[in-house]
């Protein structure tokens, strides 16, 4: 079992870097993001095959980062530091290389739309990607087009 949830997380650390880093306090990262694999090691024997291991994995990571959040800091005071966060990163797009302009996009995001599109660039499907957040899939699909077009309007032009 041990090379298997391996090979698990190695396949998906990307995945489990974003979403710990997405979601931690200043300097709180290594803890969010061994308290996610903490968190996929403890129901890793449960797993039963309903969905694809990734989807699981955002399943868990997601879950284990929205209570990490609210176990550390109240509401108000996360939204004060995404903003302030969100303040500091965001510089224009010019001269940046395409993972600077997709990464300055994705912290524009919601929490929700960020990560249906970092879903969608890993390639799961609508009903997958559903399944994570807890929304329709056609509630995702119309996300997925309206976050295009918004990556369309500020980056692409007419």
């Amino acid at each position: 079992m041990h090379k298997e949830f391996e090979q698990v997380i190695i396949n998906n650390q990307g995945r489990i870097h974003y979403i710990a880093s997405r979601y931690c306090h200043d300097g709180e990262f290594d803890d969010m993001y061994q308290e996610i694999l903490l968190q996929l090691w403890r129901s890793f024997e449960s797993f039963q095959g309903n969905a694809s291991r990734e989807t699981w994995v955002y399943k868990v990571a997601l879950n284990t980062a929205c209570s990490f959040v609210k176990k550390t800091i109240k509401h108000e005071e996360l939204k004060q530091v995404i903003s302030k966060v969100m303040t500091n990163l965001i510089e224009p797009a010019q001269n940046n290389c395409q993972a600077e302009i997709l990464n300055n996009f994705m912290n524009q995001l919601s929490d929700t739309d960020a990560n249906i599109l970092m879903m969608y660039l890993d390639g799961l499907s609508s009903e997958e990607s559903a399944d994570v957040i807890g929304i329709s899939a056609n509630a995702v699909r119309s996300r997925v087009k309206r976050i295009k077009n918004e990556f369309e309007r500020q980056f692409v032009g007419e």
